[in-house]
């Protein structure tokens, strides 16, 4: 409806989108397929897209529409990179303003005991490092660096950051990297399942940073406007569906294929 209505209009998401029974079942294939369809754009990898394993992650990667963001994670194996097609940011140019959208990875992916973890272990050691050290300062380091070389080049800055905020690990929060950083315009956050409609976070120079999470599994639909005079509106709509007929259909099918 959005699309009808305005011509600039861009579709993303947080991270954690492999998460749960069907994408595990086929390997994040389904989930791409059906995101594919819905025409998202850009994506932050969160920590469950490890889970489907690295291989069907990579596949997945290759094969989907839209591109996959991060700019702290750092692959420490020999040889080829397998997830090597993902970006640190991309710039999107819509009519005369351009716009930078920058992925950042929570450092949680590292956590032992869980599908990503087991998905990025390989002989006892791991195959990334998401610049988790130093109580958080490496990760404010990493994005900034990634900030500061795009910043000049663009009029806006967006981050998809999986970090979450609240219920993380110190030091890897989203408010806490709005409170380490410069530079950032708006984070659309994922992770910790938050609810958030809008809200402003000073950053380190004291400038507001909009932050907003639109909590998870879909309860809601995030909108943000980007409005002439450079400021931003963010509403949060609790999700009414109207059954698209192509989108029906295939997951119709991919039920019918798992076996729901």
């Amino acid at each position: 409806q959005i699309r009808i209505e305005h011509p600039y209009v861009t579709l993303v998401d947080a991270g954690d989108f492999y998460d749960g029974e069907v994408a595990l079942k086929s390997g994040g294939v389904c989930i791409t397929d059906l995101m594919d369809a819905a025409g998202y754009e850009f994506v932050a990898i969160g920590n469950q897209e490890f889970s489907i394993g690295l291989d069907a992650l990579a596949t997945n990667m290759n094969d989907a529409d839209f591109a996959f963001l991060s700019c702290n994670i750092r692959y420490l194996g020999d040889g080829e990179d397998p997830i090597a097609v993902r970006k640190p940011y991309v710039i999107k140019k819509y009519d005369g303003t351009k716009i930078a959208f920058i992925g950042v990875t929570t450092p949680e992916t590292t956590k032992p005991g869980k599908l990503a973890y087991n998905a990025i272990l390989k002989d006892g050691e791991l195959l990334y490092d998401f610049y988790g050290g130093n109580e958080g300062q490496d990760l404010y380091d990493q994005v900034q660096k990634t900030v500061d070389s795009i910043r000049k080049k663009v009029d806006y800055v967006i981050v998809l950051a999986h970090l979450g905020m609240n219920s993380v690990m110190k030091g890897y929060s989203s408010y806490e990297l709005i409170a380490n950083t410069t530079g950032i315009d708006v984070l659309i956050d994922g992770h910790s399942h938050t609810l958030n409609t809008g809200e402003a976070v000073p950053n380190k120079e004291g400038t507001n940073v909009i932050l907003t999470s639109t909590g998870q599994k879909f309860e809601n639909i995030g909108v943000l406007t980007i409005h002439k005079d450079h400021t931003f509106t963010t509403v949060t709509y609790p999700v009414t569906y109207y059954f698209d007929d192509k989108i029906s259909e295939m997951v119709d099918e991919i039920y019918g294929k798992l076996g729901n």
